[in-house]
C-alpha cells in the first residue's frame, strides 16, 4: 500500500508540475503529458519491485525492467492506452468506468495467463527430469548439482542476470534427451559399444528438439544441444571447437564434467576432490575451455577454504 501510495503521489505531483490538465483532452500536448506521467509511474512502480527483488534475492536491479521490455511490451503499451482511456471515460461519469473494466480485466487475465504458462512449462520439464529418478537416480540429481555450479561460474564471469537465469534453466534440463535412450543403454554397467555410443550421442539433439518449440526455453536450445561439444573439437553432435561453442554450453560442460567425476557410476567409483582437480587440469585447454576451468578451480578452492573455516566453529 505504501508503494502504491508513493507512486500515485509522485505521479500526481509530476503531472501537475509539467502542466497536466484534467480530461477530456483536445491537444496533442495534453495526451503527451498524460502518457509521460503513465510511463514515469510504471517505471517507478517497477523500480520499487526491482529493489525488493534485488535486496531479497541478490538479482540484478535492472533485470525486471529488461524482462518487461523483452517479454511484455504489448501488455505494458496496452495498459498505457487503457490508463488514458480510463481518465477520459471518467469525465463522463463514474458508471462509464464499468466499460473500461472489461478490457482491464482481459489485460490482467492475459498477464496472469502468460506468467502461468511460463511457470507451467518450466515445472513440466523439471518434473520430467525428476521422473528420470525412477530410471536413473544419477541423471535426475546430477542436473540440479550442475545447475548450481554453472550459476557460480557464470556469476564469477560477471554475466548479466538474464544470461545466468538462462544457463541455470538449461543446466537443469541439459540431459532431458535421455528420456528417449533405452534403459539397456542408459543403465548399462559394462562399457558401451559403438552402437550404444551412437544412441547416447543423440540425446543432446533430442533434448534441443523437445524444448525448441517453447518460448520460455527458446534461448536455452543451443546450450542443451552443444553442451557435449569439446574445446578441441572432439565432442558431439557437430564437432564444434573453441569459441564456436556457445559460452553457456561451455559453462554447463565444465560443471557437468566435474560433477560426473565426483559421482559414483556403475562402471567406476567417484573420484576424490584431488583426483577430480587433477583430471580437470589435464582436460584444461583440451576438452574444456581453459578460462572456465580456471574459474571452477578458483570456486573449488574458495569452497575448501570455507569448509576449513567452518570446521573449528562447529567444534566450539
Amino acid at each position: 500500500m505504501a508503494q502504491l501510495t508513493l507512486v500515485v503521489f509522485i505521479g500526481a505531483m509530476l503531472f501537475k508540475t509539467i502542466g497536466g490538465t484534467q480530461p477530456p483532452w483536445s491537444k496533442a500536448q495534453d495526451f503527451f503529458i498524460a502518457l509521460l506521467t503513465f510511463i514515469s509511474c510504471n517505471l517507478l512502480n517497477t523500480a520499487f519491485v526491482s529493489a525488493a527483488i534485488s535486496l531479497s534475492t541478490g538479482r540484478n536491479f535492472y533485470y525486471p525492467f529488461k524482462f518487461d521490455l523483452q517479454y511484455l511490451p504489448i501488455q505494458v503499451l496496452s495498459l498505457g492506452v487503457l490508463t488514458l482511456l480510463s481518465a477520459t471515460v471518467y469525465t463522463f461519469s463514474v458508471w462509464h468506468m464499468a466499460l473500461v473494466m472489461v478490457p482491464m480485466g482481459l489485460l490482467h487475465y492475459s498477464l496472469w495467463g502468460y506468467t502461468r504458462l511460463r511457470r507451467s512449462a518450466v515445472e513440466a520439464f523439471e518434473k520430467l527430469m525428476s521422473a528420470l529418478r525412477f530410471r536413473d537416480e544419477y541423471t535426475a540429481t546430477h542436473s540440479e548439482r550442475v545447475a548450481r555450479l554453472a550459476v557460480k561460474i557464470a556469476r564469477k564471469l560477471g554475466l548479466p542476470e538474464e544470461t545466468i537465469e538462462r544457463i541455470q534453466a538449461a543446466a537443469r534440463i541439459h540431459d532431458i534427451g535421455k528420456v528417449a535412450i533405452p534403459d539397456k543403454v542408459l543403465l548399462k554397467e559394462e562399457g558401451l559399444s559403438d552402437q550404444d555410443w551412437e544412441l547416447i550421442k543423440q540425446h543432446p539433439l533430442i533434448g534441443a528438439d523437445l524444448i525448441s518449440g517453447l518460448e520460455v526455453y527458446k534461448d536455452c536450445v543451443d546450450i542443451v544441444k552443444y553442451e557435449h561439444e569439446r574445446w578441441n573439437g572432439s565432442g558431439y553432435p557437430e564437432g564444434l571447437k573453441g569459441e564456436q561453442i556457445p559460452l553457456g554450453a561451455r559453462i554447463v560442460a565444465v560443471a557437468d564434467v566435474y560433477d560426473a567425476l565426483r559421482s559414483d557410476r556403475p562402471y567406476r567409483r567417484a573420484m576424490t576432490l584431488e583426483e577430480a582437480i587433477d583430471e580437470l587440469k589435464r582436460m584444461r585447454g583440451k576438452e574444456l575451455d581453459p578460462k572456465l576451468v580456471d574459474i571452477l578451480l578458483e570456486i573449488l578452492e574458495e569452497e575448501k577454504k570455507e569448509e576449513r573455516e567452518e570446521a573449528p566453529a562447529s567444534k566450539t
